[in-house]
């Protein structure tokens, strides 16, 4: 039990020009004080002396927060004042009080008027000593009551002293009278705040999936549930209880709101299997590091670079940094599941991912393609997520979903119990609160607090009491009301902080509030202590003995939206400014995985150049990872920075930097017509900088842009211009990229030779940059693939299928150790068609088939087309033509040629041509053919191809005057584009006068 003793300070002189009847009066009721303050907290006043008394808490009846109850009462009577003490000229009482708790013997003392339920012992000795010991106004404990209340009441040390009576000195501290701590700390500091109620089923339901997964299945559970719902508590009471049985786990959560950083989730899930703390402190990171490195096992050092990239164990090395961003992807992939691997070894193994929906896009991408590999091992994995969240796991086998669903009418009442107590006097208030929070505990416990910090309720966690008549209950029918209301109760300092962490957002740490404040840490840390007090934010370890004791988290996201959402738009505008400025003075500044948190708030703060700088250089880190949608969207926010920051030339560099790095992207996602636009601006840009190196890239891109479009003769000019302006800027890259436009070029124009030429002069002079394997800026493919598969394309066009075939298996053999789809997309296609073409059609097929699932895997839609008409080519020719007719229809149905150049749209044309005449649909055969003809427009040689399967099909048709004309003009058009493969073709052909020289 814990014993108080309370005195008044001096009050002989206090009351020495008083006559008796006022003295009597004036500590009469301030004796009702202290009793009164006792009694609230659950008390028992045990003896009167005269100017003080004594209070025991634990006894008569067992209290497990007797210590608490002492403490909050000791508090109450400082802060308290006595009504009409100042109108008698009389200055409220100062006091004395001490505190300390331990075994007492307890019992009625003495007999008829004079007897009192008393207390007995050293501890009661201590206790009264403590009083005389503390400072006027103070309050003192011992380490013994310390210990007891650490994490609910603000202390400071005073030291070891001596005690009067004890042979040894002992450890003291001073209860913090004059804090700003909310009213509610004692309640808001605990680890838990009540039972967990009404989640018994879901308990069990996961302990059947455990047991499910000891059975040695992988089994994925995911909780569906609103904002509030109780996911993160029932998931906290789940891993606890697995804890405390032995089971390995791991959890990790999501913090998405103010993050736009790539893999930053996944990082934080590696981080958490690696066991590693959650520190900003450099020290503590690299001694955790070395640690783990130390002990790495060499079955592992493969993982060591994509693990080291993640996390910043070190820089990364050269072998890192030619992998292009999809080999990365998997790297990073192979690494987490050899992680998970490991941690399966020993039995059983839960992995938690909280707020899966908050994860940036490319760790969710990660995630969902690690859950299916990790079927045959014993894991169990469970998300949290919100109603709308979408997910790929709805018809797997593995995968389970659950409704986390609001709070029964009777369950609300148990935890409004849970949380007051069951005094008579709050009884009243739980039916409102039921009816207020409506089945969702969060808002329950905020109300809660709210009527706790505004004096309603008083008393200790579980054991409140009414003070006043509640009247209306002043709550608004939101949550966001509720948490606003307790935003604006908090010191206006604390308050600011908390608008500061709100721009910032998760994880908040002490140093960059500082910054953003002009505070010190310790009031940094004081002020943001206030908002844990306050239930709004939250430490990651409630036991303060975590390695990061200066890292915040808001304690849900609402709260942050609500506090956003009350900032006006100059405040909102100064606090991103002071983020981007508190953000660009941290050490790592400059590193290219802060440049999107840095754009971002210099945006919002209307730092306009900055913010366009600083865009350029997370659209480049976005593209090298394929986050090619987070690049356009970061694209759209510098264009408009660069258009505020006005017509400077700086300005308009920035805009032309931004316009040329956002092109890979587009390309990878065809987006056709933005390229176009963005090229036009790009090229005005580039005329009126003068600038000679924009105006080569710019004349490159717009000639690959309108070879995606079908405009050869004109892309040719551009492409030839290009390199012009890149030998006068002498820029070696810029001219091998125009080089390679004008193969594209020459290749779609059917001038074979002349292509031949350009690939030779590629391969003999732009050596050094080819041999660089990995996708550069502005490019979609890797420049030497791109070469290969469009020399390939041309020699077999040539009639030199072997050369096609050996500049394939060169294409390939970098392939085996660079792994890019949509290089190995464009490989894949040359080589389907050489097969063909020599009748390997069982390997053209399943080439085929692997490429159009790979475009769709990959999200390619630039390459779709151009595989499913090779496809198509390949069934019909193979005998399966019904097939290919279904392929090519669907299909054309769903327009996938629009997002490709038009290669794709004459492939499909022509397949499908051919797949018609095999089943003997001759009119649609021939319908299609003259289609395929028309519609290849400046693709010569592919107009020369297309045109011979017509002359086939017209011959199969009985029309021979039709057949022979195209025929002869397929022989001329080979013969003028240099492709002796058709020509001798149509030449057969025109001598035989036979059926189709390929049988259907």
């Amino acid at each position: 039990m814990s014993v108080l003793f309370v005195d008044v300070c001096d009050s002989t002189s206090l009351l020495q020009h008083a006559d008796p009847e006022e003295s009597r009066n004036y500590l009469g009721r301030t004796l009702d004080l202290l009793a009164d303050a006792v009694e609230t907290f659950g008390g028992t006043v045990s003896q009167l002396l005269g100017d003080g008394l004594v209070a025991l808490f634990g006894a008569p009846l067992a209290q497990e927060d007797h210590a608490l109850r002492a403490c909050m009462a000791a508090l109450k009577m400082q802060r308290a004042t006595i009504p009409g003490q100042e109108a008698q000229g009389v200055a409220s009482p100062t006091l004395r009080i001490g505190i300390n708790s331990g075994e007492v013997l307890v019992g009625i003392v003495g007999q008829y008027q004079w007897s009192h339920y008393g207390a007995d012992g050293q501890t009661i000795h201590i206790a009264s000593r403590l009083e005389k010991l503390a400072p006027p106004g103070g309050i003192l404990i011992s380490a013994a009551t310390q210990r007891l209340v650490t994490l609910q009441i603000d202390t400071r040390p005073v030291g070891i002293k001596p005690v009067r009576g004890l042979a040894a000195p002992i450890e003291l501290h001073e209860v913090v009278v004059e804090t700003e701590s909310s009213a509610a700390a004692p309640l808001t500091r605990k680890q838990r705040w009540a039972p967990l109620i009404g989640r018994q089923e879901l308990l069990q339901i996961l302990a059947g999936e455990l047991e499910t997964v000891r059975q040695g299945a992988m089994r994925t559970v995911g909780l569906r549930g609103d904002a509030g719902i109780g996911k993160s508590r029932l998931i906290a009471d789940w891993t606890a209880a697995l804890a405390g049985h032995g089971v390995d786990l791991c959890v990790a959560q999501a913090r998405g709101y103010a993050s736009t950083r790539a893999y930053s989730t996944a990082a934080d899930l590696i981080a958490s299997l690696l066991e590693l703390p959650r520190t900003s402190a450099t020290d503590v990171k690299q001694a955790a590091m070395q640690s783990l490195l130390a002990k790495w096992p060499a079955e592992g050092a493969d993982h060591l670079a994509a693990l080291s990239d993640l996390l910043g164990f070190a820089a990364p090395n050269e072998a890192w940094l030619v992998l292009n961003p999809a080999q990365r992807r998997r790297r990073i992939g192979e690494a987490l599941l050899w992680l998970v691997r490991q941690r399966v070894r020993a039995g059983p193994f839960v992995l938690v991912l909280e707020d899966v929906f908050l994860a940036d896009r490319d760790s969710r991408r990660l995630f969902e393609a690690l859950l299916p590999r990790l079927q045959g091992l014993q894991v169990l994995v469970c998300v949290s997520y919100r109603p709308d969240f979408e997910h790929q796991w709805g018809q797997t086998t593995w995968f389970a979903e659950y409704l986390v669903e609001p709070l029964r009418d009777g369950e609300m009442l148990v935890l409004a119990r849970a949380l007051l107590g069951d005094d008579p006097s709050v009884l009243g208030v739980t039916s409102e609160l039921v009816r207020r929070a409506d089945g969702n505990p969060f808002f329950m416990e905020q109300l809660v607090i709210t009527l706790i910090d505004d004096g309603s309720l008083e008393g200790t966690p579980g054991a409140y009491r009414l003070q006043r008549p509640l009247g209306e209950l002043r709550v608004p029918g939101s949550i966001a009301a509720v948490i606003g209301a307790r935003v604006d109760r908090l010191p206006d300092a604390a308050k600011s902080a908390l608008e500061a962490a709100s721009v910032l957002g998760d994880p908040i740490t002490r140093e960059l509030i500082a910054a953003m404040q002009d505070e010190d840490f310790a009031r940094t840390e004081e002020l943001l202590g206030l908002c844990v007090s306050s239930g709004l934010l939250t430490s990651p370890d409630p036991t303060g003995r975590s390695l990061e004791q200066h890292a915040f988290v808001f304690r849900h996201a609402l709260v942050r939206d609500v506090v956003l959402g009350a900032l006006t738009r100059a405040r909102l505008k100064a606090l991103h400014r002071l983020a981007f400025l508190a953000l660009l003075s941290q050490p790592g500044a400059e590193d290219a995985d802060a440049a999107p948190a840095l754009a971002h708030h210099a945006f919002k703060g209307e730092e306009w150049e900055h913010a366009a700088r600083y865009a350029v250089k997370s659209m480049a880190r976005a593209i090298s990872r394929s986050a090619n949608q987070e690049a356009l969207q970061l694209f759209e926010m510098g264009i408009e920075a660069a258009r505020r920051a006005g017509g400077t030339r700086t300005a308009q560099g920035l805009e032309l930097a931004l316009r040329l790095e956002a092109i890979g992207a587009m390309m990878a996602l065809g987006q056709i017509d933005e390229i176009f636009s963005n090229m036009e601006r790009a090229e005005a840009l580039a005329a009126q900088l003068d600038d000679q190196p924009a105006r080569a890239s710019v004349s490159t891109q717009t000639a690959v842009f309108l070879w995606m479009r079908g405009r050869f003769e004109q892309g040719l000019r551009h492409a030839t211009h290009g390199l012009e302006a890149a030998r006068l800027a002498q820029r070696r890259h810029m001219a091998m990229a125009a080089h390679q436009a004008r193969l594209l070029h020459f290749h779609a124009l059917g001038r074979y030779s002349e292509a031949a030429a350009e690939g030779r002069v590629l391969l003999a002079d732009y050596a050094p940059e080819l041999a660089e394997h990995y996708v550069q800026p502005g490019w979609a493919v890797i420049p030497i693939i791109n070469l290969y598969a469009f020399h390939a394309s041309t020699l077999w066009r040539l009639g030199d299928c072997e050369a096609g075939h050996e500049v394939c298996a060169r294409a390939y053999e970098i392939l085996s150790k660079v792994d890019h789809p949509y290089s190995r997309l464009i490989v894949d296609t040359v080589q389907a068609q050489i097969w063909v073409e020599e009748e390997e059609l069982d390997s053209a097929e399943a080439l085929m088939r692997t490429a159009v699932q790979q475009c769709i895997t990959h999200k390619v839609p630039t390459t779709l087309a151009a595989c499913c008409g090779v496809l198509g080519i390949a069934l019909a020719r193979n005998g399966k033509a019904s097939e290919a007719v279904s392929v090519l229809e669907k299909g054309f149905a769903d327009r996938i040629y629009d997002a490709a150049n038009p290669y794709g749209r004459t492939f499909m044309r022509v397949g499908l041509g051919i797949a018609y005449r095999a089943l003997g649909r001759l009119d649609d055969a021939i319908s299609t053919g003259r289609k395929a003809v028309d519609q290849a427009g400046e693709q010569s040689g592919h107009r020369t191809e297309a045109l011979y399967e017509l002359a086939v099909t017209l011959r199969r048709a009985g029309d021979e005057p039709a057949a022979e004309a195209c025929f002869a003009q397929t022989s001329e058009a080979a013969r003028r584009l240099g492709m002796p493969y058709y020509q001798k073709r149509a030449v057969a052909a025109l001598a035989k006068r036979q059926e189709d020289w390929h049988p259907a």
